[in-house]
């Protein structure tokens, strides 16, 4: 399993996501593991190929408050930004702008498996 120094490494929060877990390392990697494996990252980017702005944005929202539960700053902070620039309705390459999150996303998913 990860540590969390290697979480510390990779833009997570750990401190205050561990706060948010009772201060329980099982649990609060349990949840990593599950919230980085979460479906919507795999969905988000078939609806964003879509250009279905109004759906990508539910995802996107919804992986925001995922991910910001658990304090991985490193994937809310560009989550955040995509989901305000499609509630405005912004024109953009969202597909590109989605693409480096992914990868983030997949090597944090990767280091958090057994």
């Amino acid at each position: 399993m990860v540590s969390l120094n290697v979480l510390e490494d990779y833009g997570v929060n750990v401190k205050d996501g561990l706060n948010r877990c009772m201060n329980n390392e099982a649990f609060y990697l349990k949840m990593m593991k599950m919230a980085l494996g979460n479906d919507y990252f795999n969905t988000l980017e078939e609806i964003l190929a879509k250009n279905d702005l109004p759906g990508a944005f539910e995802a996107a929202h919804a992986l925001k408050g995922v991910v910001g539960n658990l304090s991985i700053t490193s994937l809310y902070e560009p989550l955040s930004e995509l989901t305000e620039k499609l509630r405005a309705g912004e024109k953009a390459d969202y597909v590109a702008l989605y693409a480096p999150i992914k990868e983030a996303r997949d090597r944090l998913f990767a280091l958090c498996q057994d």
